[in-house]
């Protein structure tokens, strides 16, 4: 696909792939930039697609799924969101957005180890702050898929969110949806469907996914792989604050309703940093002590 074109865009390398889409590197040719161009997977490429009744339905499901990705941003406007620019058809239907330039946060993490608290701090506030725009809006919305794959750090240390096909609009009520995107090690307990229970996701979803990928920011531990996404971050790093701790175990219990119900109280305990001042010492001993007992290794 490398070199080949879509109408004015250049095909220049591929950004990702994954269950739902790939998404390639192009060069907008008429204005000299960069973009990012997403096609989502029809399940039928080899098998017809475009020939028939058949292939028809299936153009229109992609189209239908990509215009709702574009009307969905177009209507957004914060700085951690890509800008749309197009949404055109040539044997496939595909977004055009802005081009991101970064890695992904788990491949920073992979490949840097965990932040500082500072740091984590810093991009805890600014993930905080996008999920509080989703969700305060007129019609709330769920992004229903915050993970460190698709959250980009810039060249400037800032962040920016990538990928909306989880997203989707608050719907109040009973009304549950049973086939809902999730990725495992992230997404709340209720977001994953059973025999007993449909899946359903509300803010308190989003909390949860914030929660694990702040984990994994200062852990960097996969929340996938059992029991190192287990562990409490302590665990890991026993200088972290007694305050993150308990704001990250809070973010991701179990059920919903005991986590915090709205974006606005973790930012309000984000802010209270230091209050625990006078038991640093000696909650810095308790957690070096269970360092060794979890390790077996005693210091020389």
């Amino acid at each position: 696909m490398e070199n080949s074109r879509l109408g004015k865009y250049r095909i220049t390398g591929t950004l990702g792939r994954g269950g739902q889409a790939l998404v390639y590197l192009a060069m907008d040719e008429s204005l000299s930039r960069p973009v990012a161009l997403k096609r989502l997977w029809n399940g039928g490429e080899n098998q017809g697609v475009g020939k028939g009744e058949g292939g028809r339905m299936i153009r229109e499901t992609e189209r239908d799924r990509l215009m709702q990705e574009a009307a969905f941003l177009r209507d957004l406007r914060h700085p951690m969101l890509p800008v749309v620019y197009d949404l055109f058809y040539e044997a496939g239907w595909y977004l055009v957005m802005e081009y991101i330039a970064g890695i992904s946060l788990h491949k920073y993490i992979e490949s840097w180890g965990p932040v500082k608290e500072g740091q984590a701090r810093f991009w805890a506030a600014a993930l905080l702050d996008v999920l509080s725009y989703f969700h305060t809006r007129e019609t709330p919305v769920i992004y229903r898929d915050l993970k460190p794959d698709n959250i980009m750090v810039c060249k400037d240390g800032s962040l920016r969110l990538v990928d909306f096909g989880g997203a989707g609009f608050r719907v109040f009520g009973e009304e549950t949806n049973e086939g809902m995107v999730y990725s495992a090690g992230y997404a709340a307990p209720e977001q994953r469907a059973s025999v007993e229970q449909r899946a359903w996701a509300d803010e308190r979803s989003d909390i949860y996914a914030f929660g694990r990928t702040l984990y994994y920011m200062v852990t960097g531990a996969d929340p996938c792989a059992a029991p190192y996404g287990a562990l409490s971050v302590s665990c890991y790093n026993p200088l972290l604050s007694v305050e993150l701790e308990e704001i990250i175990a809070r973010c991701t219990a179990k059920a919903p309703g005991d986590r915090y119900q709205v974006v606005s109280e973790i930012v309000r305990d984000m802010e209270r940093r230091g209050r625990r001042k006078g038991r640093g010492k000696g909650e810095f001993v308790r957690r070096v002590e269970k360092q060794i007992c979890l390790t077996g290794d005693f210091p020389i």
